[in-house]
């Protein structure tokens, strides 16, 4: 014990340890009110760590080229022991990140967190979440996916629209004529190295500028000006041990719904991961609609908002930016939104709506009426800044209180009451232009499928289809043989000796059968890899389309299919399945509902390919053929996903972990502040 006071005495008088500890945490006094919105400060630091981290152990298996890029991500996912725990800790972090930040930020602007004396404050936070979008935008190329590639296409040549030297930037950006390998490795040397050092600096600057001014509070009053006798802020405690046991509470909750999804749902439905992201880049193949990552589409929906290329690049550039002069623009005698006037609490309410209806449109292919909505936002959206100065003068304000209050504000079902009407106003216009134009599947609606990847007879026998129809042209060049034998329980000298023929090792990768030169010469393209269609795509749509090929003379290979018109594919199943031909049947609405006579009520007979007539039959009888594509499309999705079942199984004790902490950090934190008045 003696050494190590010596050995901390001896440290503190050549490095303050002390001195920084007292004035940044257990000296550093924070107003007691603190509410629900203070949160998101730490929680940013929280999420901070984990993309340090992970980032650090991706790091180690990611190719940074054009060629091995896509490959190495599916080998950290499949091969890397846990990497593909690393993979979603890390993807979902950055959309956490984000969340973090904007609820953080939207807290500043109810309580006028950027007004004297946190201006720098303010511009620190800003700084940094520019530093963020940028960082984001490097590590969203890197998985070399068809978003990640047309992506970075599309925001890379709005430096284009940049009179004289538009050209050049992108030239310069891209390091090469066009986006390719190169681009690639500098957005990874920029992503892992020099941002994140831009971005910790920053993250530093902002906490010594909030400590040296102290922080803002419900109430937008200045703790310090009423202090005892010992110059302590009488409506202050200290940051620790009060906050940092506080602060557990919010951060077990936060870890437990992060973790729901990074087990459960990763993907979030396509908005953390994009379905076009599970296939390879391709220059010479464009995705039906590109659209960037959630937390950048309110932005983009503006930039699609405006006719002009070089407007729209003005105009969401300046949509940043205008947050930057955010504290010369309020005029207002208060900070709060608890002492301003109504004007300034219907804005933030139609501000906060607005910048969520552009967000959603973004996301969504456009359309005549989404376009006119994204504009009248994009309005509103400027309006909320540019008109401050005036309502912030002119509207009756109420007389901030001399100290602070602990009564809550708003309360509970007040804040419930607006967050439902924040939701009414994002969800009223987003209906009213909501309609979409097609079906997932093309010409009909998705058709259900049951996907049981722990139905292991399933799974086997959608196996042995998958080798026996689907390999004669396609491989799954991503998965192995031994990973495939061990998850389906089938021994491995079984699997080389029935499933793998021609294979010398097990440990394999499931390659293509067909050399490409053939392939080229038969279908004209070789046949895509399978490993990742069902995520690409997905298991119904999948399903739907292997059912739904017909007899069509007009065809090379005399087939089409309804859910991919004018596929080039032969019909590799028709041996199982028959020759179906189109007959007349139902018709149906976009929606999937069928289509009836007004007057009669009765389906509508009029679509001339709404039913099918068995041409030739196959081995299997219509239900049996069914069944054979749901084990095939069973298989298929454990083959885009093979962590789908173990990822769960790891959730469930992870969450219960979870859980019982915060019965710990919660009875903690009663302890602590029940003499906190």
């Amino acid at each position: 014990m003696k050494w190590l006071v010596g050995l901390w005495q001896w440290t503190n008088a050549r490095l303050p340890v002390q001195r920084a500890w007292d004035t940044h945490m257990g000296k550093y006094y924070a107003p007691k009110n603190f509410n629900f919105w203070y949160f998101f400060g730490v929680l940013s630091l929280v999420v901070l760590v984990n993309q340090l981290l992970t980032g650090i152990w991706l790091t180690m298996s990611y190719e940074p080229t054009g060629d091995g890029a896509f490959g190495s991500v599916e080998y950290i996912m499949r091969d890397v022991d846990f990497g593909w725990i690393l993979r979603y800790l890390h993807s979902t972090g950055a959309s956490a990140f984000f969340l973090v930040v904007y609820l953080h930020m939207f807290r500043g602007l109810l309580y006028g967190s950027y007004k004297a004396p946190r201006e720098l404050v303010w511009l620190f936070g800003m700084a940094i979440y520019l530093a963020l979008m940028a960082e984001a935008f490097l590590g969203y190329v890197l998985p070399w996916g068809q978003m990640s590639y047309w992506g970075a296409q599309v925001i890379i040549s709005l430096f284009g629209a940049i009179p004289y030297f538009g050209d050049a930037i992108v030239e310069w950006v891209r390091g090469d004529y066009l986006i390719s390998g190169i681009t690639l490795t500098r957005f990874f040397a920029l992503h892992v190295v020099a941002l994140p050092i831009v971005l910790l600096g920053l993250v530093v600057l902002h906490l010594l500028a909030l400590h040296e001014v102290g922080s803002n509070n419900p109430d937008g009053v200045e703790i310090k000006k009423h202090k005892d006798a010992n110059g302590i802020p009488l409506d202050g405690i200290p940051f620790h041990p009060y906050y940092t046991v506080h602060d557990l509470v919010p951060i077990v909750v936060f870890l437990f719904v992060f973790c729901f999804i990074v087990f459960f749902m990763p993907e979030m439905g396509g908005y953390f991961i994009e379905k076009a992201n599970f296939e390879h880049s391709n220059p010479l193949k464009t995705p039906a609609h590109i659209a960037p990552v959630w937390y950048f589409t309110p932005y983009y929906s503006m930039l699609r908002a405006v006719p002009d290329k070089f407007m729209g690049f003005l105009v969401m550039a300046a949509a940043v930016a205008i947050l930057f002069v955010l504290p010369w623009l309020d005029r207002s005698a208060v900070k709060s939104i608890r002492y301003k006037g109504w004007v300034s609490r219907v804005a933030i309410v139609v501000f906060a709506a607005a910048f969520i209806i552009l967000g959603i449109l973004g996301v969504k292919a456009p359309t005549p009426e989404r376009t006119a909505l994204a504009r009248f936002c994009t309005v509103l959206y400027f309006a909320y800044f540019l008109l401050m100065p005036v309502w912030t003068v002119i509207e009756r304000t109420k007389t901030e209180p001399a100290r602070i209050t602990m009564n809550g504000g708003m309360g509970f079902w007040r804040s419930l009451g607006v967050a439902a009407l924040i939701a009414a106003l994002v969800f009223i216009p987003l209906k009213a232009v909501g309609s979409e134009s097609a079906h997932e599947c093309g010409e009909i609606a998705c058709d259900a499928v049951a996907i049981d990847h722990g139905d292991k007879a399933s799974l086997q026998r959608g196996a042995q289809t998958f080798v026996n129809y689907c390999m004669g042209c396609h491989g799954a060049k991503f998965s192995r043989w031994e990973r495939v034998a061990d998850d389906l329980g089938i021994p491995h000298s079984l699997m080389l000796e029935n499933l793998a023929p021609g294979a010398d090792k097990i440990g394999n990768l499931m390659a293509i059968s067909m050399p490409e030169r053939a392939a080229k010469k038969w279908f004209g393209a070789p046949p895509p890899d399978l490993t990742l269609v069902t995520r690409a795509r997905s298991p119904e749509w999948v399903y739907t389309y292997l059912r739904n090929f017909y007899a069509d003379t007009a065809r090379p290979l005399g087939v089409n299919n309804k859910v991919f018109k004018d596929v080039g594919m032969p019909h590799a199943l028709l041996d199982l399945q028959g020759l179906q031909a189109c007959a007349p049947g139902p018709s149906f609405t976009h929606s999937g509902g069928m289509r009836v006579d007004p007057l009669t009520s009765k389906p509508l007979n009029d679509a001339p390919c709404g039913s099918y007539s068995l041409v030739t039959k196959g081995k299997l009888t219509s239900g049996e053929f069914d069944v054979a594509m749901r084990d095939l499309v069973n298989f298929m999705s454990y083959l885009a996903n093979p962590v789908a079942e173990q990822s769960r199984e790891i959730g469930k004790g992870v969450l219960l972990f979870i859980a019982l902490l915060f019965v710990f950090v919660w009875l903690l934190n009663r302890e602590y502040w029940k003499d906190v008045h």
